[in-house]
């Protein structure tokens, strides 16, 4: 059955974006997809297997146990990273998932040594460094005793990468952050500890500096949208969010829509009902910032949303019901419409729209040059 509304996914576009960004990083820098949030709403699993067809990767991230284990289960091979911390009672099923963990708390020692006694084999981590996002990893002066734990710890733990997180892209703040993961990993070597695999750049810090690329670049907004400042238009948009025109109403100015008289029309008009709403993930502040939707080519003004359904002034635009609206991407005559313009009306970027679609927006793959 159609769906009341569909993300279309350009895999030509990701194809060209991986291409794009592979050329910016050269080859001696692995690119590691993201893939958290079901990859900002894209379909992780779908995602995956592209960037698999494609070649060349070994590597995905995740944020939970809980997304590398349904990747495992969608039969993805490669080396998942887990980049948040493991909750205690997802350790088990982690390990059985074969997933390597994030290693960024010391109390993580004694429940890794037991797991590792019960499964009989080294547990694979990654070391995670706070170097000023303040959000999870060792610091760095508990260098000297982390390095010491680690050298205790070789029976039963395997160290294959190590990686921090930029908190900052201006260019002062990025070089005291990859001075502080430098210092620490030459700490690492210094006392006869393989970092294994490092990284601390993702899609913002590599677009504002290409000069701390190290092993591998964590992508993820990157594999679909470009920068959502001053875009550089070598990463092409690869979303497009449809939905179709329920009704269409003339209505007079004074006359109210929403609930508890959300918006009151200045003027005659015609109003079209959208057949989604925030119960879709259309977040009612784009409907507060009214920002712009696609009609037939045409630029519409959306009014208000309702859990199920939305309202959008349709002006003279000629339509009907049954057209297709194009909340961001390309409509059904080829206009466009970015979805880095629509976020940026509510301070965010385009990624975040995507990642808020629920599971009633239908996801389509589409093998299409434009």
């Amino acid at each position: 059955m159609k769906a009341n509304s569909v993300l279309q996914v350009d895999c030509c576009a990701i194809k060209q974006n991986i291409v794009r960004i592979r050329q910016e990083i050269g080859p001696n820098t692995k690119l590691i997809p993201v893939l958290k949030g079901d990859a900002y709403g894209l379909g992780a699993c779908a995602l995956a297997q592209l960037c698999d067809l494609i070649g060349g990767i070994d590597t995905f991230a995740v944020s939970q146990i809980s997304e590398g284990v349904e990747l495992r289960e969608a039969g993805i091979k490669q080396q998942i990273l887990v980049m948040s911390l493991p909750l205690d009672f997802q350790l088990e099923e982690a390990i059985a998932s074969d997933l390597v963990l994030t290693l960024g708390s010391f109390r993580q020692f004694p429940l890794l040594e037991d797991l590792s006694r019960k499964f009989r084999k080294k547990i694979p981590v990654s070391l995670k460094l706070d170097t000023g996002l303040h959000r999870i990893g060792f610091l760095p002066e508990e260098t000297e005793k982390l390095c010491s734990a680690l050298q205790d710890a070789r029976e039963y733990l395997t160290i294959v990468g190590t990686f921090s997180h930029f908190s900052d892209t201006r260019k002062e703040k990025m070089k005291e952050q990859a001075a502080c993961f430098d210092t620490f990993l030459c700490a690492l070597r210094e006392k006869g500890i393989d970092p294994g695999l490092c990284h601390i750049s993702s899609s913002a810090s590599i677009e504002a500096s290409r000069d701390y690329l190290y092993d591998a670049v964590r992508i993820g907004r990157r594999l679909m949208l470009d920068a959502p400042n001053h875009p550089a238009g070598e990463i092409r948009e690869a979303v497009s969010f449809h939905a179709y025109l329920a009704d269409v109403k003339q209505r007079k100015a004074g006359e109210h829509l929403a609930y508890n008289e959300r918006v009151t029309l200045q003027k005659d008009t015609r109003v079209g009902v959208l057949s989604i709403g925030y119960g879709d993930g259309l977040d009612p502040a784009l409907a507060d910032a009214h920002v712009p939707v696609l009609i037939n080519g045409k630029r519409a003004v959306l009014l208000a949303s309702c859990m199920d359904q939305s309202f959008i002034d349709l002006g003279e635009i000629p339509c009907s019901p049954g057209d297709t609206v194009a909340l961001f991407g390309y409509d059904s005559t080829g206009a466009f419409l970015s979805a880095q313009e629509v976020a940026s009306a509510i301070g965010w970027e385009g990624c975040d729209l995507t990642v808020r679609l629920t599971p009633r927006v239908k996801r389509i793959y589409r093998e299409e040059e434009k």
